[in-house]
């Protein structure tokens, strides 16, 4: 191995008609490699920036979406809000039922006994009327029976 030759010590050896054509060949290689490096650093940068565009517009969507959800979701908190005060409403209704029941039946049982105070004294009245026109016929019968 301490035998072996190095690359550069091979170099030195080389003939200059091939270091040249090496150099002549290697620096337009050289620009072409920078050309296609710059190419693919340029269109990576264009890959970037649609990607970045995509994501804003993205963004964008998602920000809409949120501040409709946010408007429903206020929307909900108010609807749920008035349906709790409904129910303490009808709760505060139910509580009072009893005592409204109560006072519509006992207006139902005073109505009931003073329709049944009336029709007693419709029926007494019709028996009165039936009474005098039974006297009335009797009478103009008899009257008509002595002529």
């Amino acid at each position: 191995m301490a035998g072996d030759p190095g690359f550069w010590d091979v170099a030195w050896n080389w003939p200059l008609p091939f270091v040249t054509a090496v150099a002549v060949l290697a620096v337009p290689l050289a620009r072409i490699i920078w050309f296609i490096c710059q190419l693919r650093y340029k269109q990576q940068i264009a890959t970037l920036k649609d990607r970045v565009e995509l994501v804003d517009e993205r963004l964008g969507d998602a920000n809409e979406k949120i501040g409709k959800a946010e408007e429903e979701k206020t929307a909900l908190h108010t609807t749920v809000k008035e349906l709790n005060a409904q129910i303490e409403k009808l709760k505060k209704r139910k509580a009072q039922l009893p005592r409204e029941l109560q006072s519509i039946v006992d207006r139902l049982a005073m109505s009931s006994a003073t329709a049944s105070n009336q029709v007693s004294q419709l029926s007494e009245a019709q028996n009165a009327v039936a009474a005098a026109v039974s006297k009335h016929r009797d009478e103009n019968h008899d009257g008509q029976a002595g002529h």
